[in-house]
C-alpha cells in the first residue's frame, strides 16, 4: 500500500469505517511507515481531544418519542419499489419499504444516538474494536503512556484518567511481568489498558464499566492469529488479547480474574 492511499484511509480508520481486512492492511503499512504513523497519531490525538473535551447533551425522552411517532408507515404503492431495490431474500422485513426503510433506518440511528449516546454494537464488532486497540498498540510508541513495572505507579496513573481501570498485579513470578499502562478509546469508551508481557508476547488487558450486567465467566475466541478472552465481574467488562498461545493467555486471565 502506498502512502497516498494509506493517508486517504486514516480518517475512515479512526472513525471505524474500514472492514477488518482493510484495517489490518492499513495498520501493517503504518507499522512500517514513520510518516503515516505520525499522521495517525495526530488524528488519534485530535479525536481523543474532541471526544473528551467537548460537552455532550442527551436529548430528552420526549424528543425520542416524537421521532418514533413521526416515522410514516409504508405506502402499499412502494412495496414493488422495495422488492426491485432490495430483491427477494435480501433480509429486509416485509412491510419495511423504500421510504419507510430509509426513514426508519435513519430514525433508528438517531434514536440510538440521542437516547443512549452511542450505537449498540454486536459482539463481533466489539471483538474487532478490542483487536484494533491491540494492533494499534504494536505500532511504534503506541504501547504505553506510562512505562514502569511498578504497579503502585500504574494503578493511580490510570485511576486519575478513567472511571474504571483493570487490576494491576505483579505477576512476574507467574511469567507475566508488568510493562506499563495507557488510555485508549474503544467502541465509544475511554478505557484503561494495562500492558503485560510473556517472553516476547505482548498482552493488553482492557476494562470498562458495564453497570447492571451480570457476571460472566471466561469466554475465548481467536481472530487473525490473535487470541482474546473476555469476562465480566462486579459490573466491569474485561478483555485480554495477545498472540500468546491460548492456554497461557487463559492462565493469565485466571490470575487477573482472581484479583478483580
Amino acid at each position: 500500500m502506498e502512502c497516498d492511499r494509506a493517508s486517504a484511509l486514516l480518517h475512515p480508520l479512526i472513525d471505524g469505517e474500514l472492514g477488518f481486512l482493510g484495517r489490518q492492511r492499513l495498520l501493517r503499512h503504518v507499522a512500517r511507515c514513520g510518516g503515516c504513523a505520525g499522521r495517525l497519531s495526530e488524528l488519534q490525538a485530535l479525536q481523543t481531544a474532541l471526544r473528551t473535551k467537548l460537552q455532550y447533551h442527551r436529548a430528552p425522552p420526549a424528543l425520542a418519542a416524537r421521532i418514533g411517532a413521526a416515522i410514516a408507515r409504508e405506502s402499499p404503492s412502494l412495496a414493488p419499489a422495495r422488492r426491485r431495490l432490495f430483491g427477494r431474500g435480501s433480509g429486509v422485513p416485509a412491510g419495511f419499504g423504500l421510504a419507510g426503510g430509509l426513514v426508519g433506518a435513519a430514525a433508528g440511528v438517531a434514536l440510538t444516538l440521542l437516547v443512549t449516546g452511542a450505537p449498540i454494537r454486536p459482539e463481533s464488532d466489539m471483538v474487532s474494536a478490542v483487536l484494533d486497540s491491540h494492533v494499534r498498540s504494536l505500532l511504534p510508541n503506541h504501547l504505553t503512556d506510562v512505562v514502569t513495572s511498578d504497579r503502585h505507579t500504574v494503578k493511580p496513573w490510570l485511576s486519575s484518567r478513567v472511571d474504571v481501570s483493570p487490576p494491576v498485579r505483579d505477576l512476574a513470578e507467574e511469567g507475566f511481568p508488568l510493562v506499563g499502562g495507557r488510555v485508549d478509546y474503544v467502541d465509544g469508551h475511554q478505557v484503561g489498558v494495562v500492558v503485560y508481557r510473556h517472553d516476547r508476547h505482548i498482552i493488553n488487558l482492557l476494562a470498562w464499566s458495564s453497570p447492571g450486567k451480570a457476571d460472566e465467566g471466561l469466554k475465548t475466541q481467536s481472530r487473525q492469529g490473535f487470541n482474546l478472552i473476555t469476562w465480566r465481574k462486579g459490573g466491569v467488562t474485561f478483555w485480554a488479547v495477545s498472540d500468546l498461545e491460548i492456554g497461557e493467555l487463559r492462565k493469565f486471565a485466571l490470575a487477573i480474574a482472581a484479583a478483580g
